[in-house]
């Protein structure tokens, strides 16, 4: 089920013989692909326990017993269904360039993640909180289910977004993190413009056992700074302008620029959570596909 104005079905279809696996223990209520924190008789081994009266005799270790001559049985570590919580940043600095802008690629992103939650069977929920001044702001949420009628609510969920609030993402990721009621995965999309703020809300989820995944969108324009003359500069988020020369200005932002998408990288990198970045004008299957084989292979 694909929404062409959310992301192209080229780019659902190219993703889906992948799986986003968590990499934390999570809590869910029924067996699936993911580690949970509690220990059951599934399929896959965890470790020994003196046996206890009660416990399935077929489970016991009968060579340990001749060994030792004690009792053990086997415990294996049950798998359960991830809860995913998107969380999509939808402050103005989004909405920049007019043409496909860091908007687009962070719903395309999110639809694509989000259609792979809900393929392999688990259970995948959006929020955004798009508009604030002194308030709380609009608050676009759809709780984490499964089934292919909840993913049609995600996406339609997702196209009615619009890049037009004034509250940062840290105030969305601190709202987020009571949302799941059970450890699981929160992918966070975002340019990560409120960076002292968001980086501690990631901290704090990571602390409550989340297994936080950030999605750093940015737009091509803002890493490498068009050259030449006088240019009026306009801050999405406050209005203010700036007039400069892009020529004179050109090693100290790209300096800028460099020192901050390391200072973010390094500080998410240090909580041992995933880190992404997409650019914009950028294909997003290539990205995302080495991100996820990668995933996989240190799940």
């Amino acid at each position: 089920m694909s929404r062409p104005h959310v992301v192209a079905p080229s780019e659902l279809s190219a993703l889906r013989d992948l799986e986003l696996l968590a990499r934390t223990t999570v809590e869910g209520l029924r067996q699936g692909l993911h580690r949970s924190p509690f220990h059951g008789f599934s399929a896959e081994f965890s470790q020994y326990r003196h046996y206890r009266p009660g416990d399935d005799l077929k489970y016991v270790d009968w060579k340990a017993f001749a060994r030792t001559d004690r009792l053990y049985s086997r415990q294996f570590r049950e798998t359960t269904n991830l809860g995913a919580l998107f969380v999509v940043d939808v402050s103005r600095s989004m909405n920049f360039p007019e043409t496909d802008s860091k908007f687009a690629l962070a719903r395309a992103a999110a639809a694509v993640l989000a259609t792979l939650v809900v393929d392999q069977g688990d259970a995948a929920g959006i929020f955004a909180v798009e508009s604030g001044g002194s308030g709380p702001g609009t608050t676009h949420y759809v709780p984490p289910r499964s089934g292919r009628h909840h993913l049609h609510l995600c996406l339609a969920a997702l196209a009615r977004l619009q890049p037009q609030g004034d509250t940062s993402i840290a105030t969305a990721l601190k709202r987020a993190g009571g949302l799941l009621r059970r450890r699981g995965l929160i992918v966070i999309v975002s340019d990560l413009y409120e960076e002292d703020e968001t980086i501690a809300e990631i901290r704090r989820l990571a602390r409550m056992g989340h297994d936080v995944v950030t999605l750093h969108v940015m737009a091509k324009e803002e890493l490498a700074l068009t050259r030449g003359g006088a240019t009026q500069f306009v801050d999405l988020e406050t209005g203010h302008r700036l007039v400069a020369s892009p020529d004179a200005i050109a090693a100290e932002y790209h300096s800028a620029v460099a020192a901050f998408l390391a200072r973010v990288r390094k500080a998410i990198a240090a909580q041992g959570l995933d880190y992404v970045r997409l650019v914009t004008g950028d294909a997003l299957e290539p990205v995302l596909r080495r991100y996820l084989v990668g995933r996989r292979g240190g799940a």
